[in-house]
């Protein structure tokens, strides 16, 4: 019998090693690989749009993720599209965090 709490403190632990040799050898040899980007931006977009789907449609609550859209929309018009992220993000956790104990109470009942 494996202690739950042991098993999961070492695949955390084990994750956190990966991370980090791993953004280590990418920022030693990162500089010297080469290759093109073009087209990313649009694929990451399309990832986090299929990502935004699959939770709409894995929920039946879809309050977290109006929130979320909502705060976005507004940050875009105030921040305008190159500035509007890290605020958005920001306001996301923030309402989130302080919305917890009700969205949860809430999901209890759907």
């Amino acid at each position: 019998e494996v202690d739950k709490g042991w098993f999961m403190f070492f695949v955390t632990l084990l994750n956190h090693i990966y991370w980090v040799v791993g953004a280590t050898i990418g920022g030693l040899i990162g500089p010297f690989i080469h290759f093109n980007t073009q087209g990313l931006d649009f694929v990451m977009t399309a990832l986090f749009i299929v990502i935004f789907l699959e939770q709409w449609f894995s929920k039946k609550g879809h309050l977290p993720s109006l929130i979320g859209v909502g705060l976005s929309i507004i940050c875009l018009l105030i921040f305008r599209k190159d500035n509007f992220i890290i605020p958005a993000m920001v306001l996301i956790f923030l309402v989130l965090t302080l919305l917890r104990r009700p969205l949860e109470k809430k999901e209890e009942f759907i």
